[in-house]
């Protein structure tokens, strides 16, 4: 199972004509990766036929991500004469669920949680006719031989099975500020409308979510261009078959009843996606506007798929259930991205349309089995097999019980599918990730070679491989600003410097330390890195007012104490900045601070004014920009300024630091730099006399790092082979 292999009786000229017009005209989802044509032995063929796949053969071969309904097919359920008008379930060679209904390879209908769904007379013409664009479709399937659907008002009362009666119920429901939770491609999604305030609240309220945005469902670009600003570039992304949530400029007069300020507060952004499934597109048709569109879980875990648990738990958010026939093997979010004003696209969840395949492979050369486990907190492990490289799907934050085992069993899921064990296990270096006890665990039960690599090296890597930068004769530096992520010298980095030379990685400079107060409560409460930061220069009764009377007196005392671990993340720093503000002093999700900090800046004219930090050897001192910044709080400046002065001074950081080592080649990765201004003023500012790279098919946050810590482990072997046989020919 490596591919598509064709057989046909042909003059070599023929055959070669043959071949060229196949790639020329390929299916519209095809990706081809080598084409190799050869002579056999004789045979003869009087018709065309495609033959059962060999399922004993190694699986080498792309795994078909699940695809958007494509534009026929919503012809098809919108015209009364077709037999699939309405029809939950339509999809067609060109569309609908692979990855995740895959049971094992190759992908075939047998092989499917189709596989109980008999085709009745007319599909299965369809499915055999080789010029029906339904031909091995292996989805087929239309009212005769429909997939049973249910609809339930509680967990054992089932008042429906007839698709018409539930699509009608749901859209009544929909339309009277209920929540509703309906199965789709990848697991459950909650819906209500989104133009009704209160029922966002409820929806706000039950789902545990008190200020994470929600995605809003159009049932088209001209649908949504009503609420927000669409480029062509982003109406692309939303139309194409991996149908993401794209991140769109809120427009400031809107001609929608969207309740905007409850569905995103305090940003100027809102996630828009259209229907990928025919049941959503049905859906949206029938409520005529737009509806909250956000994954069925209960307070961070990840999304629920399978029928028995959404029955068990999701009617403390939702009024009524849809579920039907068709089990989901491998669930998945929504992806979502982001592009900046200048164009770039920046990968903020890499999930459903794009995992779990990665191509082109970066790493061809490479013939063993590895498993790269990731990071912690927005988790995705890389799996090299034979000839391929897979990232699997955003697998959420490991700190939840319900994610480690959807990790897990996504891990199995591959095991399954390949039939292999690995040969090499890499996992991160914090001795505490559930994603490296879970490396470890693997390891010891498969006798694989078990390889620490240290979290911001691996963004490094992942952003060098991305952009084929990894070799001997490269020199460059990489800006790595995160969150969090364990050191070598035992502290908590993420505002590295690295220098890629020689096919070494060497760290530069980083910002002061700076005290973690209370572990991982301070990424939820900026107050606390405020309170750090400013007590290098005495100014901590500056953020007392977010405190009680009992906290002040607990947390004064605690920031006399000698430092314990410390840290220099840039992510803490920027949220320390944005309490000090007046912006946020406690968070309900990760990043909430930094977003809205971001959201203002984009409110400010385009100035040139930037705070300074002051470059000593290694270490990149904060205190004067925040002195600074101090300063304008003191004057009176707007927030808007000051918070374009914050991203102007990061700018200018990364020119002073690649002035100072005089590297003009320079890359970026790290959840900051999901941060649009910040990527769009590096582009506008130093684009033109540097070159800039950045993360492209994978996320800069921690779904990168497993790409990284393959792409890491491989430099290393292949530099070390190379110098071991440097030395012997020295010898």
């Amino acid at each position: 199972m490596d591919g598509v292999h064709i057989e046909l009786n042909a003059s070599a000229e023929n055959a070669n004509s043959f071949l060229q017009a196949l790639i020329e005209n390929a299916p519209c989802n095809a990706i081809i990766t080598t084409t190799h044509i050869q002579e056999t032995t004789t045979k003869q063929f009087t018709v065309f036929e495609i033959q059962a796949s060999d399922p004993t053969r190694e699986a080498d071969l792309l795994i078909a991500p699940d695809f958007s309904i494509c534009t026929e097919c919503k012809n098809e359920i919108q015209d009364a004469t077709n037999k699939r008008y309405k029809y939950a379930f339509t999809t067609c060679l060109a569309c609908g669920p692979r990855y995740s209904i895959i049971e094992k390879l190759p992908y075939d209908r047998a092989h499917t949680t189709m596989k109980k769904i008999e085709m009745c007379p007319s599909c299965e013409k369809e499915y055999n006719d080789v010029l029906d664009r339904r031909h091995y479709s292996q989805t087929n399937s239309c009212r005769n031989c429909t997939i049973p659907m249910y609809l339930f008002e509680s967990p054992n009362s089932c008042v429906s099975h007839d698709n018409k009666t539930i699509i009608t119920s749901v859209v009544n429901a929909i339309k009277n500020g209920e929540t509703i939770a309906i199965k789709n491609t990848g697991g459950y999604l909650l819906l209500c409308d989104a133009t009704n305030k209160v029922a966002i609240e409820t929806l706000r309220k039950n789902k545990k979510r008190p200020t994470k945005p929600f995605a809003v469902l159009f049932s088209s670009v001209a649908a949504a261009k009503k609420a927000v600003v669409i480029t062509e570039q982003e109406a692309h992304a939303l139309e194409s078959i991996v149908a993401p949530i794209v991140l769109c400029k809120i427009k400031d007069e809107s001609a929608t009843s969207v309740q905007k300020e409850s569905i995103a507060p305090a940003l100027d952004k809102l996630g828009i996606i259209l229907p990928s499934s025919a049941l959503l597109y049905i859906i949206s048709l029938e409520v005529k506007g737009p509806m909250i569109a956000t994954s069925a879980n209960i307070s961070g875990a990840p999304i629920i798929y399978k029928d028995v648990d959404a029955l068990e738990n999701l009617f403390q958010v939702a009024s009524l259930v849809l579920t039907y026939d068709r089990d989901i093997v491998s669930p998945q979010d929504d992806t979502v991205i982001q592009f900046t004003s200048e164009g770039q696209k920046i990968i903020l969840r890499r999930s459903r349309g794009l995992a779990p395949n990665y191509f082109p492979n970066p790493f061809s050369d490479n013939k063993e089995i590895i498993l790269a486990t990731g990071g912690e907190l927005k988790s995705a492990f890389a799996y090299a097999n034979l000839n391929q490289l897979y990232i699997s799907q955003f697998l959420g934050d490991q700190s939840h019980l319900a994610s480690q085992e959807a990790y897990g069993q996504t891990f199995k899921q591959f095991q399954k599918l390949f039939k292999k064990i690995p040969e090499k296990v890499l996992i991160d270096m914090h001795p505490n990730y559930f994603v490296g006890d879970a490396g470890k665990q693997i390891a010891g039960n498969t006798n694989a070679a078990l390889h620490t690599i240290q979290h911001h090296k691996a963004h490094f890597a992942s952003v060098l491989s991305e952009n084929g930068l990894l070799g001997e004769n490269h020199i460059i530096l990489g800006f790595i600003w995160d969150g969090t992520g364990y050191g070598e010298d035992g502290q908590i980095w993420g505002s590295e410097l690295f220098m890629y030379k020689e096919a070494l990685f060497t760290r530069l400079a980083h910002l002061e330390y700076f005290p973690i107060l209370l572990g991982d409560k301070m990424s939820k409460e900026p107050r606390l890195s405020a309170l750090s930061l400013l007590k290098s220069i005495n100014k901590e009764q500056l953020v007392k007012k977010h405190f009680t009377t009992q906290e002040w007196q607990y947390y004064s005392q605690l920031i006399e104490q000698p430092a314990g671990i410390q840290t220099c993340s840039m992510g803490r720093f920027l949220d320390g900045l944005a309490c000090i503000m007046g912006i946020n002093s406690k968070t309900s999700f990760e990043g909430e601070a930094v977003m809205k900090l971001e959201a203002i800046a984009r409110t400010s004219y385009a100035h040139k004014a930037y705070y300074s930090f002051k470059i000593i050897d290694h270490k990149i001192h904060w205190n004067g920009f925040i002195q600074e910044l101090l300063l304008d709080l003191d004057m009176h400046k707007e927030k808007d300024f000051i918070a374009r002065k914050i991203v102007n001074g990061l700018v200018q950081l990364v020119l002073a630091l690649s002035n100072q080592h005089g590297v003009y080649q320079l890359a970026f990765s790290g959840g900051v730099f999901q941060n649009a201004l910040l990527v769009d003023t590096l582009i506008e500012n130093i684009g033109d006399k540097r070159v800039l790279y950045f993360q492209k098919q994978v996320s800069p946050n921690d779904e990168g790092i497993a790409l990284g810590q393959m792409a890491y482990h491989l430099n290393e072997i292949h530099f070390s082979k190379l110098k071991e046989e440097e030395e012997i020919n020295n010898f």
